[in-house]
């Protein structure tokens, strides 16, 4: 097994440094989630209970980045981040579905950015005929611009990383000055007005209700989890790292930007209007927010920066998504096709598996008007396995000792509580998704079982027990999933 990934990391020429891994970070998780933060924040919850789902956010995910950080330094035979430790841990199907699932996710995640962008788009007189992003015309502009990048990330990881830097750096500005005239703007008696309320209004049904701080902090954490999805970034690139050392910095100080800026935009706006107010604002929720302190240009600014920023992040997501499709053919998981890179290295055939099904979700999200929340939470669910199995791994590594032969005893007490964290995250977090959310994953770990049963027949590996018995209880819970779809008993 060494040697297949020695020779396919020779394949390799074109290496990414820190602060491409940085960019990454940033770019591949500041996109369309923090400028629609404050209005889905607020769709079912007020401050308190705001304040307590991302705290429970914050502590969870960085725990989860000290075990990447972790692991990658006291692992480094492991070169391929979630896919490796889940194989490690669960074997070839562990693997698969690790990162199938997640790199589908990140697809299914590229389809609400196109939808944003275009809501966006949306915002200004000329393109009113984009709505919110999910009418056709937006659905065919969506489209052009999918395609447009796919053939940009297939030109090369090296073009792609500096267009990312670039729109990194421009996403941060507009930002950053959100988060100054936010605190010059701010308003106590707004914050405290609702701070323990139980009383909620919902922007769908336009009523109140009745809502308990541990349901509005549980409605909290997919919205918060989705703007955080991505400080993995860099191990996933980890393959194409100039040094492994480099992929546990930058996920420590791309982790500290963007907890930082998140907190900062989320909290800041319960400042600026009341949470029934803010849920009621147009997708992007931040750009009526801009409005209200400094009139309709700040509208305007922001929604041309979600642009820039959520193609910039589209562009990096597309690179990362089909890198983990990639993976999973890499070391045979599953088919070698899904491993052939074209002669700029990028890998052809798993970013015509991913874009392609991000091309599926544009079009059904025209027929069934499935906006950018519904498509932001399937996309959240089907990051909490991949987690779940890389925390599992990490306290299995503690209590054996696997890659503490030379390191301290206070390394390994520290990593078996970073390890802890995050597997208790992990589970509540599959708790506050529901079983509906873990069925519709089922569903797409479904469309990857030819992916797998391919890469068995050329490995010439029979199925094991545990494999047939997973499947069936894989294809068990996606039937069920699908009738709860065709049923209605399943909902978003």
């Amino acid at each position: 097994m060494k040697k297949v990934k020695t020779n396919m990391s020779k394949e390799i020429k074109n290496k990414v440094g820190l602060g491409g891994l940085v960019a990454l970070i940033i770019g591949g998780t500041i996109g369309s989630g923090i400028f629609a933060l404050p209005a889905t924040m607020t769709a079912n919850a007020n401050p308190l209970g705001i304040l307590i789902g991302w705290a429970i956010v914050a502590v969870g995910m960085f725990a989860l980045t000290s075990v990447y950080r972790n692991l990658t330094l006291q692992q480094p035979e492991i070169d391929d981040g979630i896919y490796g430790w889940s194989k490690a841990l669960f074997g070839h199907l562990g693997g698969f579905i690790a990162n199938y699932g997640h790199g589908i996710g990140d697809a299914v995640g590229n389809a609400s950015y196109l939808t944003v962008i275009f809501s966006a788009f949306g915002g200004f007189t000329l393109f009113r005929f984009f709505g919110d992003g999910t009418t056709w015309p937006a659905v065919v502009a969506a489209s052009v611009l999918l395609w447009l990048i796919t053939f940009l990330v297939a030109q090369g990881v090296k073009d792609s990383t500096v267009v990312n830097n670039v729109t990194t750096v421009i996403k941060i500005i507009p930002l950053a000055a959100f988060i100054i005239l936010a605190l010059l703007n701010f308003h106590a008696p707004i914050f405290w007005a609702s701070f323990t309320s139980t009383r909620v209004f919902d922007a769908g049904s336009h009523h109140w209700h009745q809502v308990s701080i541990f349901a509005q902090s549980k409605s909290v954490l997919l919205s918060a989890m989705w703007t955080l999805i991505g400080l993995e970034s860099a191990t996933i690139y980890a393959t194409r790292a100039k040094r492994l050392s480099d992929v546990a910095k930058a996920t420590t100080l791309g982790s500290l930007a963007i907890i930082l800026l998140l907190v900062g935009t989320s909290v800041l706006s319960l400042g600026l209007l009341a949470p029934s107010q803010i849920s009621q604002l147009h997708t992007p929720s931040m750009a009526g927010l801009m409005a209200q302190m400094v009139g309709n240009w700040g509208s305007t600014l922001i929604n041309a920066c979600l642009i820039v920023s959520v193609t910039g992040a589209l562009l990096a997501w597309i690179t990362l998504c089909s890198e983990e499709i990639r993976l999973t053919g890499r070391s045979g998981s599953a088919t070698k096709w899904l491993n052939r890179l074209n002669k700029h290295e990028a890998p052809q055939n798993a970013l015509l598996v991913t874009s392609g099904l991000t091309q599926a979700l544009m079009i059904v999200a025209g027929y069934s008007n499935a906006g950018y929340l519904v498509l932001l939470k399937f996309a959240t669910s089907l990051s909490i396995v991949p987690y779940l199995f890389v925390s599992l791994y990490a306290v299995k590594s503690v209590l054996a000792g696997t890659g503490f032969a030379q390191r301290s005893r206070a390394e390994r007490v520290r990593s078996g509580i970073a390890a802890l964290l995050a597997l208790a995250f992990t589970v509540f977090m599959l708790y506050g998704a529901g079983l509906q959310y873990l069925l519709l994953s089922a569903i797409v770990w479904e469309t990857g079982f030819w992916f797998f049963y391919q890469g068995k027949k050329e490995q010439q590996r029979p199925f094991t027990i545990v494999e047939k018995i997973t499947w069936l209880a894989i294809t068990l819970m996606a039937l069920a999933g699908i009738y709860g779809l065709v049923s209605g008993t399943i909902n978003f």
